[in-house]
């Protein structure tokens, strides 16, 4: 597989979600392979979410030893990737849409890339300017509505459902990225 000519494609498809192209997430391909290598996105990101711990490392006193921190990190970058994959198998069973599951895995998983690349400059401000936390959370919420329309967008067309079931599926993967995030700092003691 050449990795960067398959970002590339996706890439191109998710310009199309970023679009709302109803059939950008429906061209994705509908096999275990596509499913499969989709996970590309994971090791294309893995640099960036290096960079945004070791950011934010530095801004804690005493600052933390990053060579400390980079096993259990990387240990909860893998689980991020692949809770939620796993646990679409019985959502997508639930809704009955259990045959779109690999097109709707390929599509999530590269915009989780597109998410990471948007969202880095953020993680910069936040780590690096003096801006009120007002401001900072505002923005933040405003990121999370516009990726959870994204994802919606993604679950309703990917999955083809219709729009409540596409709310269910964001409103699960929320909830999800809430336990995992309270684990992680429980687990890592931030």
């Amino acid at each position: 597989m050449n990795v960067l000519g398959e970002a590339a494609a996706a890439m191109r498809l998710i310009w199309g979600v970023l679009r709302f192209d109803a059939t950008a997430p429906q061209a994705f391909a509908n096999t275990a392979e596509g499913a499969r290598r989709s996970f590309a996105a994971a090791f294309l990101g893995l640099p960036l979410y290096l960079l945004v711990v070791r950011s934010s490392l530095l801004t804690m006193l005493p600052s933390p030893d990053f060579m400390a921190f980079l096993p259990p990190m990387l240990a909860f970058y893998v689980i991020e990737w692949l809770v939620w994959p796993n646990l679409m198998v019985g959502v997508s069973r639930w809704l009955g849409r259990e045959r779109f599951y690999c097109r709707y895995v390929a599509a999530y998983n590269w915009f989780a890339l597109t998410q990471m690349l948007l969202m880095l400059p953020y993680q910069f401000a936040v780590f690096t300017s003096s801006a009120t936390l007002p401001f900072v959370a505002l923005l933040g919420a405003v990121a999370t509505v516009a990726f959870a329309a994204y994802e919606w967008f993604i679950a309703r067309h990917a999955l083809s459902i219709n729009g409540r079931g596409a709310f269910a599926v964001v409103l699960i993967n929320l909830l999800t990225g809430l336990v995992l995030m309270q684990a992680k700092a429980f687990f890592l003691g931030v």
